[in-house]
């Protein structure tokens, strides 16, 4: 909880300067690039170094240095990560990456919207719906589909951590716990 709410600072303080500068599609790219580096599994003596707190703080600054420069990072990012170092939260760099994208995200009008189901949607359906949810939010959709051998017909929708759940195992529980409570259903 607490790495969360550090890692929103730390990526606003990011995206705040780098909206300030105009270099905030420069500095997204060149974020993943070196997030991209960080967890390459043939760097994994980097990431465990740079994160290692009995480690020299000026050493592993320099460390950053250089690679900023092999990588062409900005100025910004490099300071960026000189300050996640001195500071020693350079370990939940994912975490500010994540936050990063999300934040940019929402001020660029850009939403994370996943489609859970149990089989494959038709690309046509898939295209009807994410219109659909754009005009109503007003907002890009970035679609990902999941498919779910746990979701019995219909689909879940995920969008930014707010799930819309459509599937039919739902409206069976819903209709299940109506009747426990002594409902009772007339008809013909």
């Amino acid at each position: 909880m607490l790495n969360n709410i550090v890692s929103k600072r730390y990526a606003n303080a990011l995206i705040d300067i780098s909206f300030e500068e105009k270099k905030i599609e420069d500095i997204y790219s060149q974020f993943k690039k070196f997030i991209d580096y960080y967890n390459d599994n043939g760097n994994l003596d980097f990431k465990e170094y740079i994160g290692l707190p009995f480690i020299d703080k000026k050493e592993r600054i320099d460390t950053i240095n250089i690679l900023s420069k092999d990588l062409s990072l900005d100025e910004i990012l490099n300071n960026f990560l000189s300050l996640l170092v001195e500071n020693e939260r350079i370990n939940i760099l994912n975490n500010i990456f994540k936050e990063f994208i999300k934040i940019k995200n929402e001020k660029d009008g850009i939403v994370k919207m996943t489609i859970i189901s149990s089989q494959k949607l038709k690309d046509d359906e898939l295209t009807v719906l994410k219109e659909k949810i754009e005009k109503i939010l007003n907002k890009k959709i970035i679609l990902e589909e999941n498919i779910s051998a746990n979701t019995i017909g219909g689909f879940l929708i995920n969008i930014n951590g707010k799930i819309f759940d459509g599937s039919l195992m739902t409206q069976i529980k819903n209709i299940s716990a109506f009747l426990k409570q002594g409902a009772f259903v007339y008809g013909n």
